[in-house]
């Protein structure tokens, strides 16, 4: 059943601004397009960051389309918009809060990930200034911000082969990312992909598995969708950046165990309504997580709605599954606390 009205409420930013912020206008404009599709009513709200209690006031019976994101070096504002839409009761699309909470801090994840078995890359938090982890984790290294997200952080020369580099990489980041954790992890020198999962009548389904290629990259130039790639138009690895879809046929066993970790991982960190895997392969062949994202890009072009519209999804049906997830979630709270106050 489709809800009455739902209230898209996204982060309020300028097309020009910042393009890991901005790109949330595109989202905006693929949830419009499928409730279009849907013939549903809906209304778009941009948020102040951090403001959303100030912006929204839901009716009954609305859904909140849940396109709050969190600017960089502020990652928890998006936990704490999760939070305020639990305070006020509504339906939410995408992951629960305690999801959210948990794929945000990278550290986190890798351990809760490793500790049901799911290979993850050798590595650890990292303090520049007692670097015993280089000793435990052999070279070459990259370097993350422990809870951001579309690859913010990964600009410059992530990746790095001496001890000297990591300590200045690491200090570097503890500079721009104060209040943050630092994860360095072994370079896995294989090939990446990405797979995105919606659900559907409450079972996720795996979307195609789509691959990573970096196309004509010099041998020393690490091969990674760092922030370069991702976002700046006119720079090699953006434009020697592409996605691919992995030929089942060809690789059964690949892409099945692939499969596989990605229903795991949507398992274990209480995922709900969509959400990508990103992986990458080991020395050995090994499928290992980089990271789980809980409420992925949602735009037309993003792997996970290409990947869908692949496999006969259009706009309007993952944008129906998604926000009937946000009804299955909310109703599923409700009985809790029903359940709590007997």
């Amino acid at each position: 059943m489709m809800p009455k009205r739902v209230l898209i409420a996204h982060t309020d930013v300028a097309p020009d601004g910042d393009p890991s912020m901005a790109d949330v206008l595109d989202e905006v404009c693929c949830v419009e397009k499928g409730l279009e599709e849907l013939s549903v009513p809906f209304e778009t709200i941009p948020v102040a960051a951090g403001r959303a209690w100030e912006a929204l006031e839901p009716e009954d019976d609305d859904i909140i389309f849940n396109l709050l994101e969190a600017p960089p070096g502020r990652p928890l504002l998006q936990i704490a918009a999760a939070g305020v839409l639990e305070l006020l009761g509504v339906p939410y699309t995408g992951s629960r809060l305690a999801s959210l909470v948990l794929t945000t801090d990278k550290l986190s994840t890798r351990a809760l990930l490793a500790s049901e078995g799911i290979a993850v890359a050798p590595g650890g938090r990292f303090d520049p200034e007692d670097p015993r982890l280089l000793d435990r984790v052999s070279a070459p290294w990259i370097l993350k911000a422990g809870f951001e997200d579309a690859s913010v952080g990964l600009d410059g020369e992530p990746v790095v082969r001496t001890r000297e580099a990591a300590v200045a990489r690491g200090r570097q980041l503890i500079e721009r990312f104060p209040g943050q954790p630092i994860v360095l992890e072994h370079y896995l020198p294989g090939r990446e992909f990405n797979v995105g999962v919606v659900e559907v009548d409450g079972d996720p389904v795996i979307l195609p598995v789509a691959e990573m290629t970096f196309i004509d990259y010099p041998d020393d130039m690490p091969r990674i969708v760092g922030w370069e790639a991702k976002w700046i138009e006119g720079h090699f690895s953006y434009d020697q950046t592409e996605r691919a879809f992995t030929d089942e046929e060809k690789e059964p066993e690949l892409v099945a165990t692939i499969r596989e970790i990605t229903r795991r991982c949507w398992a274990i960190t209480g995922a709900s309504g969509y959400a990508r895997v990103d992986l990458r392969l080991d020395e050995a062949g090994v499928p290992c997580v980089l990271e789980v994202n809980a409420n992925p890009c949602i735009s037309e072009g993003s792997g996970l709605m290409v990947a869908a519209v692949r496999v006969g999804f259009t706009v309007g049906s993952v944008i129906a599954s998604v926000l009937q997830a946000a009804q299955r979630a909310h109703q599923a709270s409700d009985h809790q606390l029903a359940v709590q106050s007997a």
